[in-house]
């Protein structure tokens, strides 16, 4: 994938987060259209991680990527309680919120990075 095709990607995955944002501010309570977006980007992000972490030759987990892939995970489980109503609590709703909040500032982040620097590839 090239640039153009990256930086494409990122603008659908912001435009999707901010229609997230406007259904729930007018819903004027929780939509379930946040834990399915947490689902989908976490499915996307382990996916990813999956596919190329076996091509590394010689691939040694770090803390930090320990940490996000089981952060990711803890947001996969509370997006699926939060659809399938499992747990229907205050906390389940916070870290849906907390993960979402993480995924647009990320998404954001890398899309100036993009934009700002040359960028071929993610590896």
């Amino acid at each position: 994938m090239n640039d153009s095709h990256i930086i494409t990607v990122l603008i659908i995955i912001i435009i999707c987060h901010i229609a997230a944002i406007i259904v729930t501010y007018k819903k004027k309570k929780s939509a379930l259209t946040i834990p399915y977006l947490n689902m989908a980007i976490v499915i996307g992000i382990l996916g990813f991680e999956t596919i190329t972490i076996p091509n590394i030759k010689a691939h040694h987990f770090e803390l930090i990527e320990l940490i996000v892939i089981g952060f990711e995970s803890c947001i996969l489980l509370f997006a699926f309680f939060a659809i399938f109503d499992v747990f229907n609590k205050t906390y389940v709703k916070v870290v849906n919120f907390i993960g979402f909040g993480l995924h647009l500032l990320a998404t954001i982040g890398l899309f100036y990075y993009m934009v700002a620097f040359k960028f071929d590839s993610l590896y």
